[in-house]
């Protein structure tokens, strides 16, 4: 990737490695530093060259000599100058190098970038020339026995007035650097600070991959700058106990950073750094500076900054101007701040007032979390933010497969709801409440339907919240929210979310309830079906191996018996062996009715119409004279689906039923049979309802009627097994006999049969 890629792609993503390396060999092409200058550095760093050398290079350059020698003139030696010799003199070499190299740098890159750079040049020079006289000054001020003393413990060299002028004059030369290779890219690095008030620092590292210390630093090495200078563009962002130990100057280091913290406080020029900083007193402390000491150098500053300006070619600046600035700036900020602290008043102002509404809806709440309830709320809450405006909420329930929405009008303190069958209306949602377009959120249709809830006003305001898995809500007002309490409806959305989620799993558990006690009904039912079952089970194979048994010795006995009765034995032998057979006979019958409830013939299952059936029983029941017509009432509905059932055994079955309703009817006047029969569309099956008003069944007999050998008749009129033998029957055909009785008032038998399928 090329140099001109990098810098087109800055501030694109991150940067790789790769990249930050290219940007800073990009320094490299940057102009040298003047041959003057470099000349300079080489003679003032060998210990031979004398002032007449260093006066003579100077002199070389017209502009240089005047700077010079204007600097001299205003120095304090009292003494009025001629010459660049005489000037060298009185100076020192060290304070001619400094001045030197500050013009040649400040030439090299002068006071004006690209013509609509955001990057304020002339603030940067004079923040970067305060700095460097502060950082003389605190150099000249400071208790010079104790920073001696500390240097020589510490094994550090001492920094000199003028070395660290030079020093924090050139500490920031890394945004030049960045504003002349990378203007647009630097432009917005600058438009990012000024937007968040952030370090410049920071954004630079997000832009670029490395700040503005790295690349000065490397500046420095490419300019051959002296190591001091170069360390103070390396570190001058560090606290003390954030700078490397091994490095050759720390205190030069340590002083810049003092000077850079004292002029950021002061506001003068532009240095881009928004952040906060706490290291400043641990800096002066750290450099030997007591508070006294400090006061002096920011008294001192401005004459020092105005005297220094001139020679390096800035615009005239005085110290009655950099006041005037410092004033300006600090004003300027405190409106920013007061600004700011205004709308963080305001906001916090809606946020209590969305917290306070929060509290009320909670406690209008209580524990009634349905989905209507939340989202009553809800409106509520909007309602208390925005009492002017038209206000819904909007939510969908997967579990109950709707979407619900509620509405109040300006001013309503009743809220209405209207219950949706289709949750496919909301498109779905972020994780968290989400300002988003009303149109973006619903079908038209149901755009529509909002509108004319909301008094014909379309939604003007949208907040989209995810609630729980397919769950989703929305608010919405028909009038436009402004952005600060955007924010307290935000807090109400979140909130909202929570309840929803409440609301939905509280539904989620009411129905799992409500199936887990029908399923445990089920299960009890079934358990006593089953338990019924295993019974008839053991009783049928007790019946089938008694008749087993029974049924050769009772052959025998009767074969006898009938042999006995047909010899010529007298008539007392003939009558008794007749007997015999008789009863052995009833026994035979009795033990063939253990077999068959034992092991029923199996169901040969036929399509028959039930209402020929249930004619037949009836003439049946008249012939016989069990009752009479208006006794036995038969209502049969018109257009009854036939019944797939073994016909002999349904037969059999209402023959039982209609027996037993007879005797228990035995004892009354006026007895009444009634037989009615519907078809249960919903469950495909036909119900048979026979109904008596005869003696009736305690609670316990009805509970055991159908148990096979119960039998509540007196002894000897029943062997239990007619209602067991009609269950049977109705079991084995997928039918079923279900019972209802109360003492005195009679017994209704309900028989259920399947119905046969449609042709």
């Amino acid at each position: 990737m090329s140099i001109s890629n990098v810098s087109e792609t800055i501030g694109s993503g991150r940067v790789s490695p790769g990249e930050v390396e290219l940007i800073l060999s990009q320094i490299e092409s940057l102009p040298t530093l003047p041959a003057v200058a470099g000349r300079l550095l080489e003679m003032t760093g060998d210990e031979g060259a004398g002032t007449g050398e260093i006066a003579a290079l100077v002199e070389s350059d017209q502009s240089l000599s005047a700077r010079v020698l204007s600097m001299a003139r205003k120095s304090d030696v009292g003494a009025r100058v001629e010459t660049v010799d005489r000037a060298v003199v009185l100076l020192g070499a060290e304070a001619v190098r400094g001045i030197v190299l500050g013009v040649q740098v400040f030439e090299t890159f002068g006071t004006t970038g690209e013509p609509a750079s955001r990057f304020d040049r002339v603030g940067f020079w004079r923040h970067s020339l305060a700095v460097g006289c502060a950082a003389r000054l605190m150099a000249e001020k400071r208790a010079g026995s104790a920073a001696r003393a500390r240097a020589a413990r510490m094994g550090w060299p001492l920094a000199r007035p003028e070395e660290a002028f030079v020093c924090g004059l050139l500490h920031d030369l890394g945004k030049v650097v960045f504003d002349s290779c990378f203007p647009k890219s630097y432009d917005r690095v600058i438009e990012k600070v000024e937007g968040r008030r952030a370090d410049i620092a920071d954004v630079e590292r997000e832009v670029f991959g490395v700040d503005h210390a790295i690349a000065g630093h490397r500046l420095a090495l490419h300019w051959k700058l002296p190591k001091p200078v170069a360390e103070c563009m390396w570190l001058h962002h560090q606290s003390p106990s954030s700078t490397p130990t091994r490095i050759g100057f720390p205190d030069h280091v340590m002083l810049v950073q003092a000077a850079d913290r004292l002029v950021r406080q002061m506001q003068l020029g532009y240095s881009g750094n928004y952040g906060t900083d706490d290291a400043a007193t641990e800096l002066f402390e750290a450099t030997g500076l007591t508070p006294q000491v400090v006061d002096e150098v920011m008294r001192a500053l401005p004459e020092t900054i105005e005297s220094r300006a001139e020679v390096l070619g800035l615009h005239q600046v005085t110290s009655r101007e950099l006041l005037h600035e410092t004033l300006i700036r600090t004003n300027a900020e405190l409106s920013r701040l007061n600004a700011a602290l205004s709308l963080s008043n305001r906001s916090l102002e809606q946020r209590s007032r969305a917290l306070e509404a929060i509290c009320e809806l909670n406690a209008s709440l209580g524990e009634d979390y349905r989905h209507e309830s939340v989202a009553g709320a809800v409106v509520r809450g909007l309602q208390l933010l925005m009492p002017a405006a038209a206000a819904a909420a909007v939510v969908t329930s997967p579990a109950r497969h709707l979407t619900i929405v509620v509405w109040a009008a300006p001013g309503e303190a009743r809220w209405r709801v209207e219950v949706l069958p289709s949750t496919a209306d909301l498109k779905a949602a972020g994780e968290r409440a989400t300002r988003v377009a009303a149109e973006n959120v619903f079908s038209g249709p149901m755009l529509d339907r909002l509108t004319v809830l909301l008094g014909g006003q379309p939604p003007q305001y949208c907040r989209l919240i995810r609630c729980s898995g397919e769950m989703t809500a929305a608010l919405v007002s028909a009038e436009r929210v402004p952005d600060d309490l955007d924010r307290s409806i935000e807090l109400i959305g979140d909130w909202a979310a929570s309840c929803f989620k409440t609301a939905e799993s509280t539904f989620v558990t009411r129905q799992l309830t409500e199936e887990l006690a029908e399923i445990n009904r089920q299960l009890i039912k079934t358990q006593g079906e089953a338990a019924r079952m295993r019974s008839l089970a053991m009783v049928g194979e007790m019946a089938a191996g008694a008749a087993h048994e029974l049924n050769n010795p009772l052959a025998v006995i009767s074969g006898r018996a009938q042999l006995l009765a047909g010899g010529d034995h007298g008539e007392a032998v003939t009558r008794s062996a007749r007997i015999i057979a008789e009863h052995a006979q009833r026994a035979s019958d009795i033990v063939n009715e253990l077999m068959e409830f034992a092991k029923p013939t199996p169901a040969q299952p036929t399509v028959w119409p039930v209402a020929d059936l249930l004619n037949e029983i009836r003439q049946s029941a008249l012939a016989q004279g069990l009752l009479s017509a208006e006794q036995f009432v038969l209502d049969i509905s018109d257009g009854l689906p036939r019944v797939h059932a073994d016909k002999s055994q349904m037969r059999l079955l209402f023959d039982e039923l209609i027996r037993n309703a007879v005797e228990a009817m035995k004892d009354r006047k006026d007895p009444r049979l009634t037989v009615n029969c519907r078809a249960d569309v919903a469950d495909e099956r036909l119900v048979i309802r026979i109904e008596d008003n005869g003696c009736g069944m305690t609670p316990d007999v009805v509970e055991r009627a159908m148990d096979p050998f119960f039998s509540y008749r007196p002894a000897g009129r029943g062997r239990g097994l007619g209602l067991s033998r009609a269950a049977r029957y109705a079991e084995i055909n997928r039918g079923r006999i279900r019972l209802s009785s109360r003492v005195k008032e009679g017994t209704a038998v309900i028989v259920e049969l399947p119905v046969a399928a449609a042709e």
